[in-house]
This record gives C-alpha cells, structure tokens and sequence, in this order.
C-alpha cells in the first residue's frame, strides 16, 4: 500500500502500545486464498508462477527468503547481481506478490519536506536529514535499476511527477515552514510549492480544492510494482542457476539449532524442512507470527488499509490524471491508470489496526465507500457525476501494512544472537520510499555473515534509526 502518513487511527493504536494499555497481537497467518479485488493482482499474471508451484524445496540452502513482494524481490536480485553461485530459495504462503506489494498505491514517492519540523523533535535534526535524503536514494537506486534492465515500459513507469495539493493554509504554511527548516540545515529538497493557478493547470479538480496550492516533486510518478517484483524474480532465475522459488509454500516455524557447524536454522515449509545458513523475513506487516520478538512494543503491528479502484462515469468530460496526486498531507492518494481507466484511490482513515484478513473489504467493519466515492465527486466533477454509486466500483481491496511506534523501519537483526536470521519490516506506509534501499543494505548484510566479515556496517547514508543489530 502506498504512503499515507500515519492517520488517526494509527497514532491512537500507537499511543496505547507506547502507554503499555494494549500489547500488539501477534500476527496471524496469512489467509490461504491469495485471490483479491485488487487491480495489481487482477490484471497481470506472474507468467512463472505456475511452474514453481508443485516444484521440491531443496534440502539446504545458503540463503532462505520468506516473502514474495517488493523486499523479498530485491534481496533475491542484488544477492544474484553480487553472487550468483549462491543456493537461494524463496517461499511465499500464497501466489507471488499477492501480499502488500500487490496491493499497494502505485505511488513512487511525495515531495519530501513534509513534516520535516515535527521529524526533528523526535528523532533529532541530523538522523531527520539522513532520512529525508534516503528516500531520494531509494529512488535513485530503483530507478537505476529499471534503466539498468531496460524496463520502463515493462514496469509501466510513469516519471511523470507527484502533486499534493494543500487542504487548507495551515497545512500550506506548515509546509512552507518544512522547507525553510530543511534549506537552514542544508538538505537540497527537490519538492517545491506552487500557487492555486499552477495545479489547476496540472489537474483538473473543483477549483475550490485548489485554492491554497500544493507541493510537487517531479522526478516521481506511479509504477506497477508488481511488474516490476516479477521481473526482478525473473532475472534473479536467469543469473542464478541455484535459485527457486516456491508460492503456495507457507513457513510456519523457522528453528535455530546453534550447536551446528553449518545450516543453524530449519524453516519448516509444506514441502519440508529446508536447513539454511541465512533466513530473511520479508514479511513486513504477518513478520510477528514467525518473529515472536516482534510481538512486542519493539516490534511491527499490522494494518489493514482499503483501497478502491473507481471508474469515472462522465468519459466525455474526463481528463486523463498523470502522475501522483494527494490531497490532504496525502491522506487521500490518487493515480488513475492510462486510457481513462480506472482510479485507484487509497484514503489514510479506510484502516483497521491489528486485524491480518486481507481476503475481505473493509466495509464489512467500517463504512468507508460512500466517503471516498463522494469525495471523487466533489473533486473531480469533470470524471465523476455527484450520482457516483458502488457500481462505478470495479476493484476493491485491503492489504495489510506493518507500523512500528516511532515510524522507522526495522532492518537488520531481530535477534542479536541470532548472527543469520535477518529482517527488513515495518515500513509504516511508506514502503515505495524505503524498501528497494533497505533490501539492498540487507543483501549487504546477508553478504558479510555468509562470508563471515564481522567488521561491515551499513553505509554511511543509511539511517541509523533503521538499524536493529547491525
């Protein structure tokens, strides 16, 4: 799911773990049926799966890699650049990609001075700066990456910018504040602000919704991430020769063993227990059911998040919507796919703290539709009549996110005894802007235990907030 900044109900769950009045729920695990509503799933069919399915596990591997999305795809890619002669193994409890990365925004990234003042007082002005500089790398990474291969048009990336357009002008000046701060400490920000006159020319929205402005990035857009995981795991097979993948192959226990020499950990599977010298958990907001570590205030809680893919019903009138959009500090994000297709429209209050069920909308628990389908109407009368109903609805779906209290990513060790079992989870919304760096810095990490360098550390630029047993 795309970045949405952390909504109402999010900072209320949180606020109780941090208070100690409720304890996070371990994860359940993932609901069998890897079938959704989503657009992602929907329309495009990972052409290899079928074929991994029924394949065997091997015995042993160097590398054991649970979960199929953006961070299981990225790990798996930089270990095959790196070291192709490595025996890698990825399992998945449903189809490839069919978790939070199937179900995500589409949303490459927002301008990155947002909220940078209130960033500082919790985590201090020199790690704010790291931070904001790191999703401009994690950009820069992927989009790298997709040049590398050639596959602009494979992953439909759309560079084609990203607007957030302002609510009021408290939250237009609170920005405004952010970027000053940012320049008085030196970040180089690429977001810029721009005038009621500038958006309505970029998008065509009700005038009154544009008239405190917004903020743009350009080098930014949409993709189809899922695309892009399969291709990943694709050149993955291509470059090494020991590396299968396994969907419908759910982990439900990975042992430790460390009176072995060799292979310490079992990851016990459908098709057998497979002993491994390296375990990844790439398993984001479901990571608690096999890391009970995570199943504390230190840990990730899951979110479930709703989504809706919406078709305008005025053809003649509407405008293509390029790019990003958000309104609100990006409470509601929007992209609209090309030839006037469908919107797909994520809204930060649509979600449900604790709850693992992916396979069900989140209407059945709190209304959500008719907010969203309303706000579509108000915003974009050009594309959508005030009748909008649920039959415009053409896709509908939930995804289940991973927060943590203090918002940082947790990448690195969970365990610090445990030297080869590493993580990359709780992405807190913002998966599109950390995960391809987080997953390289562990492909890093992965690297070093393998070949027993016990004095690497992450990269300079990488934020130190991130870091667990690094």
């Amino acid at each position: 799911m795309s970045a949405s900044g952390e909504s109402h109900w999010t900072e209320q769950f949180i606020a109780k773990v941090a208070d100690g009045k409720q304890a996070p729920n371990p994860a359940s695990f993932p609901e069998p049926s890897h079938l959704s509503n989503s657009y992602w799933i929907r329309e495009f069919l990972v052409d290899f799966e079928d074929k991994w399915a029924k394949a065997p596990a091997p015995e042993t591997v160097d590398v054991a890699i649970i979960g199929s999305g953006i961070t299981g795809a990225t790990v798996t890619y930089q270990l095959a650049e790196s070291r192709p002669e490595l025996k890698v193994a990825l399992f998945e409890a449903r189809g490839l990609c069919t978790g939070a990365t199937g179900r995500n925004g589409g949303h490459i990234g927002r301008p990155e001075a947002h909220g940078m003042i209130d960033q500082a007082q919790i985590c201090g002005v020199e790690e704010t700066l790291r931070l904001r500089r790191f999703a401009k790398i994690n950009r820069e990474l992927m989009l790298e990456t997709i040049e590398k291969l050639d596959a602009v048009e494979e992953v439909d990336l759309s560079v084609k910018g990203t607007l957030i357009v302002f609510e009021d002008d408290e939250e237009r000046q609170a920005y405004v504040n952010d970027l000053a701060f940012a320049k008085k400490h030196g970040l180089e920000t690429e977001g810029f602000v721009v005038d009621s006159d500038w958006v309505l020319k970029r998008v065509n929205i009700e005038p009154s919704f544009a008239q405190y402005g917004g903020a743009y990035l350009e080098i930014s857009g949409t993709i189809y991430l899922r695309k892009f995981v399969a291709l990943l795991l694709r050149k993955a097979l291509e470059r090494m020769k020991s590396f299968s993948v396994h969907p419908y192959t759910p982990v439900s226990q990975v042992t430790f063993d460390p009176e072995l020499q060799d292979n310490q950990y079992g990851v016990v599977t459908t098709k057998g227990t497979i002993r491994a010298k390296v375990v990844v958990h790439a398993t984001n907001g479901y990571a608690s059911h096999l890391l009970p570590s995570m199943a504390t205030e230190k840990g990730v809680v899951g979110c479930i998040s709703h989504m809706l893919g919406v078709s305008p019903n005025l053809i003649d009138t509407a405008v293509q919507l390029e790019g990003g959009f958000g309104y609100a500090s990006f409470w509601h994000w929007i992209l609209q796919r090309p030839n006037k297709g469908p919107y797909l429209y994520g809204f930060a209050t649509a979600e449900k703290m604790g709850d693992y069920n992916d396979t069900t909308s989140l209407e059945q628990t709190r209304p959500v539709r008719s907010d969203m389908l309303a706000f579509l109407s108000k915003c974009f009368p050009h594309s959508f009549s005030t009748q909008t109903t649920e039959k415009d609805i053409c896709y509908d779906w939930t995804g289940v996110q991973g927060f943590t209290i203090d918002g940082s990513s947790i990448v690195g060790r969970p365990e610090a005894e445990r030297r080869g079992e590493f993580v990359s989870i709780g992405h807190n919304g913002e998966g599109m802007g950390r995960c391809f760096a987080c997953s390289t810095v562990l492909a890093e990490a992965v690297i070093a235990q393998l070949d027993n360098k016990t004095d690497w550390e992450p990269p300079a630029w990488f934020p130190h907030s991130y870091r667990r047993n690094l």
